[in-house]
């Protein structure tokens, strides 16, 4: 029993111990509540304050955005239109070049013209659209007038060259025709001129009779070295593309007259029957449906092959003596005629010899003969081919006045 007062005093230090840890722990609390209570206050100040300046400062903000973005557009516009500048300006200078160039080509067709003997307009009226224009910038419509002016100057002048050509081939008695015979329709590429407004040549590329390797030329040269207005393609003769021709070429064995030399080549042939000849004396023709009827006359041009075509008006030509080639290809076919005072040469296309032979009758001519075709064909007229120029040629016929 004797510690029972230790006892007690242990109880009394716990219960006291106990008692300053609930008290401090209650302080603790205080004080915790009390700052808790002082942050909410503030926290609450500044929620209130929020709410008062919300929309003042959400504006500021909007306004420093809206700021930054209007400055950004104007500069962007700015740019875009500094761009715009800048293309107008090039675009302004090639169209203003390209108004001086049409200008400049204006007056040279209007010069082009009046050299021609043609009409110059009077631009007076336009002319003070165009500088008003000018002043506006409104280049679409200055060009929009040159234009038609431009236009209405190649106008005239394609009618003048038209005219001016039918007036050269009028005198060269060309025309391209459409022809109806019983065999059917055919096109002719044809000269039909006055035997008294001409001279008939007959010529050939040797000096004299040739039967291998002959010289050759081209229709133009013949033509320009007679002193010749017109010409067409001659003969048959052996090409260097025909194997047939058993190792001949350029050669031909029909009776031709020189008329730049004054004799006959293959003067032999005149013997022949199965060739036709015409011959020129001057302007007086003469024809022989077989080259041997041939009596010796005088003659400025001559020249021989076969068939004949047509004599008196009459179709002569035998089917039965014509080669394959002859009766079986069409092709464009030479003829030379004369007929009602006229010379006729003509180069007829898609016709085999028999077809060629009522074509060139139902031309006019009343005396034909055949000459040669296909790939040799060409005719000269006026300094250019109507056609050809075809192969190179041994002779030719040529037209002088």
């Amino acid at each position: 029993m004797k510690n029972l007062p230790v006892l007690n005093s242990l109880k009394f230090i716990g219960s006291t111990a106990l008692f300053l840890v609930v008290i401090a722990g209650l302080v603790y609390q205080h004080v915790r509540l009390n700052n808790a209570e002082k942050s909410l206050s503030v926290i609450k100040a500044s929620q209130t304050n929020l709410r008062e300046n919300f929309s003042d400062a959400l504006f500021e903000d909007h306004l420093k955005v809206t700021n930054s973005m209007v400055s950004g557009a104007k500069l962007t516009s700015l740019q875009n239109e500094l761009e715009t500048l800048k293309a107008k300006e090039t675009t302004d200078e090639k169209t203003i070049k390209d108004v001086y160039d049409s200008l400049i080509i204006l007056e040279q067709k209007i010069n082009r013209n009046v050299k021609a003997g043609l009409k110059s307009p009077d631009l007076t009226e336009q002319k003070d659209s165009w500088g008003s224009f000018l002043i506006e910038k409104d280049f679409a419509s200055i060009m929009t007038g040159i234009n038609e002016q431009t236009a209405l100057l190649d106008k005239d002048y394609s009618v003048y060259l038209t005219k001016l050509e039918q007036t050269r081939v009028a005198a060269s008695g060309y025309s391209y025709q459409t022809v109806q015979t019983e065999r059917g329709t055919f096109g002719a590429h044809v000269i039909k001129i006055p035997l008294n407004e001409i001279k008939v040549k007959t010529v050939s590329a040797s000096s004299g009779s040739c039967s291998n390797d002959c010289d050759t030329k081209s229709l133009a040269d013949y033509v320009k070295g007679s002193g010749g207005f017109a010409g067409m393609n001659g003969s048959y003769f052996c090409p260097p593309d025909y194997a047939s021709c058993d190792g001949k070429v350029n050669s031909f064995d029909f009776a031709l007259y020189d008329s730049n030399d004054g004799k006959w080549e293959h003067k032999d042939a005149l013997t022949w029957f199965e060739t036709g000849l015409i011959t020129f004396n001057g302007s007086t023709p003469s024809f022989y449906k077989e080259t041997s009827d041939y009596g010796g006359g005088g003659v400025t041009a001559g020249i021989s092959n076969y068939p004949a075509l047509v004599k008196d008006g009459d179709i002569v030509v035998d089917e039965d003596e014509l080669t394959s080639f002859q009766k079986d290809i069409k092709g464009p076919r030479g003829v030379i005629g004369v007929g009602g005072e006229n010379l006729y040469l003509a180069i007829i296309n898609g016709a085999n010899v028999i077809d060629a032979a009522y074509v060139i009758r139902s031309l006019g001519a009343k005396h034909a003969l055949n000459l040669d075709g296909g790939g040799s064909s060409a005719m000269y007229i006026n300094g250019k081919y109507i056609v050809g120029p075809g192969r190179s040629l041994p002779n030719a016929i040529v037209l002088t006045k």
